[in-house]
């Protein structure tokens, strides 16, 4: 399997790209809408129409599958179309041939540039968060659920609900439904097709968004290869974690920024007679965006809201100062309104609170001692992460290995900064860079309490901090490579000079990525050994191993194992169900006698109960463990322990992979 090569991937890549815009489309079909604007919306409305789906037929027990989202979408469609549009007209203009051709440039970039040393689409990103999110979407194909109120069953066993945004996994899913290819090369497909679908048209909208004095085709054809320019996204949060759905929601996130600048756009230069209407759909357009970050990862629209509240901060303060200075009328208008919003916010601060102190506990114990995970340890002195901003060059998210300074790209966002700075309605994308530039900083730099509280939205995460601030740079690099444009294009066009310096930029920078390793990392992460896994889950021959597990083990059981070692993933890779899905999880109680107690089968009764209740008469073993281990995490010990004490009978093996029968409780009944 691994030895599949890149092209033999191009179906599952249509597919991919098909199943975040076509559903999207059909949705938008009736609005009068420009080719950037209607693919920019066509995946956000794809990614609803898919969660949608996926909880509807959940509710109504029918198995999940690629016509459903379709339905959703031509019903949404039809709600479209009966509404009032006249009046209606959704900015987003371009030249389709040049469009297209920065488009498909861009998206080979980044492919090339993140897959360049991973050499086959078969491969699969070992990292501890992927061991749920390719689980999951094992569990989906395998009993059509793809509900987000359920998908998080999966690791909470003693639980009917729990939610987890299911966006990722059913396109995922959906991919690997319609052309039957393997999960990774569906995972890998799906990447590209997010950052070719989603991330890129979504770039270069918002910079026509942001940007008011640039022309919107010079805007969109710049800012669209600079969307291949960054290392901090897409690239890290394919290597760190791997966060697949925080990279789709952060890819979603350019949109959901630009839909509501578009929005206030509009409101001011509507006709009175179709302000209300514009209002309407501004709101519907904006909550489609804020409904598919939801289905994706709902922590990144604590990033959305950080970002707007910028602008409306701008814009509330104008509207008091000029309310104040009108009449009588006009003054008492305003303090009421002040009024109104200062209960509001004391409302919010209140219920804030509550959660943090009576929900999480937080002062159960001390606040030194939260957030001290990987993802939240500070790696670097303060200094450092302030030149990784200036400089451009980030964080791999492998090891400590950072990347070369993009030296040309970080001058134009300087530049596009200085620029910004002077209009008053672009300042607030400059300040709202700035902010969460300092959270990165912090972040990446500093554990102390006031840090923690400041970043604790993002888990104190410095690359969940990081991959937002391509959001805010793209627009400002933009600016920056046009003004530069206007001032040395002699008698040539500026839109020509600034279109060919914004490929110079996104080439040097996707060189600059390439040998200071962004490939080097993500074939790090993706390598699959063929025996010995050692640091990773699982290795070559355990994949082939899980692929046989139904010629022993029969239809219906499941198979235990340590999901350290790569037993996770037996249904992803083989047909028989893990009893433990993913490396942490919160189990019911026969889970968890066996984690703890398998070794006692002999003299405790209760074991055996609890494997007739999961159906287990089977254990898969490999005497290694992902990323050497984790003593804090290891909460399976009595699976290995049970297996080296030589407790069960050896009924098959390969290599380092073994699969062992439990003959102590006899058949099952």
């Amino acid at each position: 399997m691994t030895d599949l090569s890149w092209w033999e991937a191009a179906p599952a890549l249509l597919a991919a790209i098909a199943m975040v815009l076509v559903p999207g489309a059909i949705a938008l079909s009736p609005l009068r809408m420009g080719l950037l604007a209607r693919a920019a919306m066509a995946g956000p409305l794809s990614v609803v129409s898919i969660g949608v789906a996926g909880v509807t037929v959940s509710a109504v027990g029918i198995p999940f599958a690629a016509w459903q989202p379709i339905l959703v979408a031509v019903i949404m469609g039809v709600l479209v179309w009966l509404a009032p549009r006249r009046g209606i007209s959704v900015p987003g203009r371009v030249t389709p041939l040049p469009l297209v051709a920065g488009w498909l440039g861009s998206a080979v970039l980044i492919a090339v540039v993140a897959f360049a040393a991973t050499p086959s689409p078969a491969l699969v990103s070992q990292t501890y968060d992927n061991v749920f999110h390719v689980s999951a979407i094992a569990d989906i194909l395998a009993h059509g659920d793809a509900s987000s109120f359920t998908l998080r069953t999966l690791i909470e066993t003693d639980r009917a609900f729990a939610f987890y945004p299911a966006g990722w996994h059913s396109i995922v899913a959906l991919v690997v439904q319609t052309t039957g290819t393997a999960i990774p090369v569906a995972v890998n497909a799906s990447w590209i097709a997010v950052c070719a679908a989603v991330w890129l048209p979504g770039v270069a909208w918002l910079a026509q968004a942001c940007i008011p004095t640039v022309r919107p085709t010079t805007a969109a054809l710049v800012a669209m290869p600079l969307g291949a320019a960054f290392g901090a996204m897409p690239y890290a949060l394919l290597t760190w974690g791997t966060l697949y759905p925080t990279f789709l929601a952060t890819a979603l996130l350019p949109v959901a920024v630009a839909a509501p600048a578009l929005a206030a756009r509009a409101l001011r230069i509507a006709r009175p007679a179709y302000r209300r209407r514009v209002w309407s759909w501004s709101a519907a357009g904006t909550l489609a965006v804020v409904g598919a970050i939801l289905f994706s990862q709902p922590r990144v629209l604590a990033s959305w809201v950080l970002i707007l509240a910028m602008p409306a901060a701008g814009l509330a303060f104008r509207a008091v100062r000029k309310g104040l200075a009108g009449g009588h009328d006009s003054r008492l208008r305003t303090r009421r309104a002040l009024a109104v919003a200062a209960v509001v916010v004391v409302s919010l601060a209140a219920t804030g609170a509550w959660y943090l102190v009576f929900r999480l506990g937080l002062f159960e114990r001390p606040l030194t001692d939260r957030l001290g995970g990987p993802q939240a340890e500070a790696v670097q002195p303060l200094w450092v992460g302030v030149w990784q901003v200036m400089s451009q060059s980030w964080l791999t998210g492998v090891g400590a290995a950072v990347t070369a300074p993009a030296i040309l790209l970080a001058a134009f966002v300087l530049f596009g900064a200085v620029m910004a700075w002077r209009d008053r309605r672009t300042r607030w994308i400059v300040i709202a860079y700035l902010v969460v530039a300092v959270l990165y900083v912090c972040a990446a730099g500093s554990d102390d309490v006031v840090t923690k509280l400041a970043t604790a939205l993002w888990y104190k995460d410095k690359f969940r901090l990081s991959s937002v601030l391509p959001v805010l740079a793209i627009p400002i690099a933009t600016l920056g490579i046009v003004s530069a444009a206007r001032l040395v294009r002699f008698r040539s066009s500026s839109k020509a000079w600034a279109v060919v310096t914004a490929w110079l930029v996104a080439l040097v920078s996707a060189l600059t990525l390439a040998v200071s390793g962004v490939p080097a990392s993500v074939g790090a992460v993706f390598q699959m050994p063929q025996t010995g896994a050692r640091s990773g889950l699982v290795s070559a021959t355990q994949v082939a191993f899980f692929d046989g597990l139904g010629e022993t083990i029969p239809t219906g059981q499941r198979v235990l194992g340590d999901p350290w070692d790569g037993s996770a993933w037996t249904l992803a890779f083989g047909s028989r169900e893990p009893v433990f899905p993913h490396v942490n999880g919160q189990w019911d109680a026969a889970r968890e006698k066996l984690a703890w107690q398998l070794s006692e089968i002999d003299t405790d009764p209760a074991i055996c109960s609890a494997l007739d209740e999961l159906r287990v008469r089977y254990i898969v073993y490999s005497p290694h463990a992902l990323g050497g281990g984790d003593p804090a995490g290891n909460h399976f010990p009595a699976v290995h322990d049970a297996v080296e004490a030589g407790l069960f009978t050896e009924v098959a093996s390969e290599s380092d992979v073994m699969l062992y029968r439990i003959d102590q409780c006899g058949p099952l009944p």
